[in-house]
């Protein structure tokens, strides 16, 4: 098994080699975003939205939202917030420019 790794790693560095740096950076982003999933697996997992969840949702009462006052929102806190896509498999990612 270790010999299949090794040639896998040396097959992923070869190519790691012969890509420009900007596309490195995406590898190495990659990757970061990778070890993040996996240390927030159990986290992820908890924020899945079930058929329960999905019901408990649709019979609130939200009658008295109308109680509240209404935000009033600060000029630069409506800036806009940074292009995601959705990826299957992965989630919402937040798409590099």
């Amino acid at each position: 098994m270790a010999a299949s790794m090794d040639s896998l790693k040396d097959k992923i560095l070869k190519k790691l080699e012969h890509l420009p740096e900007n596309a490195q950076q995406e590898v190495l982003d990659f990757l970061q975003f990778l070890e993040w999933r996996k240390e927030n697996r159990q986290e992820s997992q908890l924020s899945v939205v079930n058929e329960e969840s999905d019901a408990g949702w649709l019979e609130t009462d939200l009658s008295n939202l109308g109680s509240y006052e209404p935000y009033d929102w600060q000029p630069g806190e409506l800036d806009k917030g940074l292009p995601v896509k959705y990826v299957p498999g992965m989630g919402v990612v937040i798409v590099e420019e």
